[in-house]
């Protein structure tokens, strides 16, 4: 093990950099003792993930990851086993993810070689399969989240994103010593340096810069556009309901991703509906269409869109389901956000309602702005760095 207190330590999660975890790498190689290096290289073609641009002040590797397609699954080995054992490294931090074979070797032969393997990810599995096929891959759902269990309880420890995941990280035998909450999050300090940026400019201009009108309700989308997001329900809603309490009623789509052409189609004819494409979240212009928007609306599978929404104090509506990413803890229905019951009619309604009152609209906005100060990206490198600190310094009580 490096002298010391200073580890150095591999990095090898999503497959590659996106553009919202940058700021988090940036920030942990300028307060760290630590020395993480960050293996990327494109994304997974099965993800629509965005990738940040190098040069990265952070110290990385950037690779080949080559693909093997299993049906509709993608395989991913990236050429790093052997820079990682060669490379003087003290362990690894890797993505709790089937699908990248380099990662699993890794874990194998550092047990053998008696160095540390962290797992980074939800703490559980989700059953994709089973809510996007009505049930039909129930069974390949179930024994995938036994071999997720297996795999969490082979590691070393675990950077869980949220409680949630701390807490079925214990059910299942992990011990908590090695289990680490670090509250997952973007550079929210970022995203309201933006919204300041953005607070004083008029709205007029702003919404023209959108083919807006110039009096509408706006609701956003941001966020990859894949099936499980079920951005077609807020495409649907926007058709069905062009005027609301005596005014119109326009959606941005900020995104791309496999499901754009289908989308696009859906939304033919309908002038309330307008697609921006893929924006970086440093972009000048989320922090626009977020101040023009009543809320940022995402049906289906919720992610990092809390976060984002919440820097600019806007609040999240999203329907009601057991299938959204961890960062869902965040939302506090009716607090600073909305999680609709009743399936897609309920959908409906419970937006239309949200629009038709400005109260309502005012108060929870109100509340999504308290929330960001809980998730700014400091707590989240400070858990992060502090507990693999202690886990391979042999601190961790456990």
């Amino acid at each position: 093990m490096s002298a010391g207190s200073r580890y150095r330590i591999a990095v090898l999660h999503q497959g590659c950099v996106p553009v919202y975890r940058r700021g988090f790498f940036e920030r942990l190689s300028e307060v760290s003792a630590n020395e993480y290096v960050v293996f990327h290289g494109l994304p997974p073609s099965n993800t629509s993930l965005q990738a940040a641009s190098p040069p990265f002040s952070f110290e990385n590797v950037e690779v080949k990851n080559r693909e093997l397609r299993l049906g509709n699954s993608v395989a991913v080995y990236q050429p790093v086993v052997w820079r990682y054992l060669s490379g003087g490294f003290d362990g690894a931090v890797i993505g709790h993810e089937f699908k990248f074979l380099s990662s699993l070797a890794i874990l194998f032969l550092s047990k053998l070689m008696g160095r540390k393997v962290v797992w980074w990810g939800f703490g559980y599995r989700k059953a994709y399969g089973s809510w996007q096929k009505s049930g039909l891959s129930g069974l390949k759902d179930g024994l995938a989240r036994r071999g997720a269990d297996f795999l969490a309880k082979l590691g070393s420890g675990y950077l869980a994103y949220t409680a949630k995941g701390a807490e079925y990280l214990h059910e299942i035998g992990v011990p908590d010593a090695h289990v680490a909450v670090v509250r997952n999050t973007m550079d929210v300090d970022e995203q309201i340096r933006l919204a300041d940026q953005v607070k004083n400019l008029g709205d007029t201009e702003m919404r023209e810069e959108f083919a807006l009108m110039p009096d509408s309700h706006v609701l956003l989308y941001v966020g990859r556009l894949v099936p499980r997001k079920r951005v077609d329900l807020l495409i649907s809603f926007a058709k069905s309901h062009p005027e609301i309490a005596g005014k119109p009623v326009e959606v941005l789509v900020v995104g791309d991703g496999e499901e754009r052409i289908r989308l696009e189609a859906l939304a033919e004819g309908a002038e309330n509906v307008h697609f921006l494409g893929a924006i970086d979240p440093s972009d000048i212009r989320i922090a626009k269409a977020m101040k023009l928007s009543a809320a940022v609306v995402v049906p289906g599978y919720l992610g990092l869109a809390v976060n984002h929404a919440f820097a600019h104090g806007r609040p999240v509506i999203t329907l009601e389901h057991d299938f959204h990413s961890p960062e869902v803890e965040y939302l506090s229905n009716g607090e600073n956000g909305l999680m609709i019951p009743g399936g897609e009619e309920g959908f409906a309604e419970g937006l239309a309602g949200f629009l038709s009152s400005r109260e309502e609209q005012s108060r929870l906005a109100e509340g999504a702005k308290a929330a960001r100060e809980s998730l700014r990206l400091d707590h989240m490198v400070q858990a992060y760095d502090g507990f693999l600190t202690r886990l391979f310094s042999g601190n961790d009580k456990g």
